[in-house]
C-alpha cells in the first residue's frame, strides 16, 4: 500500500473473516489479548505510524468514536528483526499509544509488508525463527490480529510466501487466538492468479485466514473507483466461495475493502459520498471490515470524515439486505 510515495496502479485488498478462536488450553496469550474485543463488523483504517502520527489514534477516536486501526508497516530491518517503516522505530515503539487505545475499548491490527518495504519472510529464512519473530510481535503489543499486505515484488517471492504460510500455521497452532489477514491487490473482475495462488497455498498449509482484504484502489482504468470497488468485491466473493467451499453470503463475511481516501495515485477520486455508498454496500452484504489508506495523510485533513463514515459499519449492521437503507455522506 502507498507509503507517501506515488505508486503504480494497484488494485484492491481482500480480508477473509473468521470467528475469533480461544487460546490453547483455554488460556489467553496475555492479559491485553484477553481483554480485547472486536465487533463482528468494524472499520480499521491504516495509519502509517511514526513519532508524529501515533497520536492520531486518540485524536480520531475523540472526533469520531472509531476505536480500531491497522498500523503500517512492519518491514525487515535485517534477518528476523523487524522495524516500523516510516521512521525505522523498533518493535515495542508506540506501546503506550496502543495501550491507551485498548484502555478505551479499542485495539489495533499490526500490518506487515506494503508496497515498498518488503516482508519479514523474505529475510528471515528459517520457518521456526520466523514463527518466533511473529510471536514476539504478538506478545510485545498484546495483539491477536496480524495483517500481511503482500504485493508487487513481495508477492512474486514464492519461496517467502510459502515460508510465511508455514510460519503462520505454526504460530496459530501455538496460539489459536492469532487471526491472519491477507491484504491483496484486486481488479474489477476479481483477484488475479498470483493472489489466489497465495491464498490457496495458505489454505493447503493450514493457515486460518480470517480476512481477505481487497485493495480497492488505483484501478487505473479511468472508471469510477466506487463502481470498480463494488465490482471487485462481487467477483471476489465468488472466488472465495469456490476456494473455501462456502456460500456467497459467507464469502462476503470473509472480506475487507480498502480504498484510498480521496485522490488515488491514478488521479481518480474516491469521494466522501463514495465512502458513504461503499459503507452501505459493505453493511448490506455483511462484509466484515472496512479500511482505507490512510488516517494521517488523507483523512486527518478532512476532519476524519472517512473514519466517521466507515465507523458506522460497526454499529448499524443490517440483518439483511432488504432492511438496509441508503446513507448519505457527512
Amino acid at each position: 500500500m502507498n507509503t507517501r510515495i506515488p505508486r503504480t496502479a494497484l488494485a484492491a485488498l481482500l480480508p477473509l473473516t473468521a470467528t475469533a478462536m480461544l487460546v490453547a488450553n483455554g488460556q489467553p496469550a496475555n492479559a491485553a489479548a484477553a481483554t480485547s474485543t472486536w465487533p463482528a463488523h468494524f472499520a480499521a483504517p491504516y495509519l502509517q505510524i511514526g513519532p508524529g502520527t501515533a497520536g492520531d489514534m486518540a485524536e480520531d477516536m475523540a472526533a469520531t468514536g472509531l476505536k480500531h486501526y491497522t498500523l503500517a508497516f512492519l518491514i525487515p530491518q535485517d534477518g528476523c528483526t523487524a522495524k516500523w517503516e516510516f521512521n525505522g522505530d523498533p518493535v515495542g515503539a508506540f506501546s503506550s499509544e496502543i495501550d491507551a487505545l485498548k484502555a478505551n475499548g479499542g485495539d489495533v491490527i499490526i500490518s506487515f509488508g506494503g508496497a515498498a518495504g518488503g516482508e519479514l519472510a523474505q529475510t528471515c529464512t528459517s520457518v521456526s525463527d520466523l514463527t518466533a519473530a511473529y510471536a514476539n510481535i504478538v506478545n510485545t503489543y498484546g495483539v491477536t490480529r496480524l495483517d500481511f499486505d503482500i504485493e508487487g515484488a513481495t508477492l512474486d517471492d514464492t519461496a517467502a510466501n510459502t515460508r510465511r504460510n508455514q510460519a503462520l500455521a505454526a504460530l496459530q497452532a501455538q496460539n489459536p487466538s492469532v487471526q491472519v489477514n491477507y491484504t491483496l491487490a484486486v481488479a474489477p473482475d476479481g483477484l488475479p492468479s498470483a493472489q489466489t495462488g497465495l491464498l490457496q497455498d495458505a489454505k493447503d498449509t493450514g493457515v486460518n485466514v480470517s480476512i481477505v482484504n481487497l485493495m480497492t484502489m488505483d484501478f487505473g482504468d479511468g472508471h469510477n473507483p466506487l463502481a470498480d470497488a463494488e465490482s471487485a468485491a462481487q467477483a471476489t466473493a465468488q472466488q472465495l466461495a469456490t476456494l473455501y467451499g462456502v456460500s456467497h453470503s459467507q464469502a462476503y463475511q470473509m472480506m475487507g475493502l480498502t480504498p484510498i481516501a480521496g485522490k488515488n495515485d491514478d488521479d481518480e477520486n474516491f469521494s466522501q459520498s463514495d465512502a458513504a455508498a461503499l459503507e452501505n454496500f459493505a453493511a448490506s452484504n455483511g462484509i466484515q471490515e472496512l479500511s482505507f489508506w490512510e488516517v494521517d495523510g488523507y483523512d486527518k485533513p478532512t476532519g476524519y470524515a472517512y473514519s466517521n463514515t466507515f465507523n458506522q459499519i460497526s454499529t448499524t449492521q443490517a440483518p439483511n439486505v432488504s432492511a438496509r437503507k441508503p446513507r448519505t455522506a457527512h
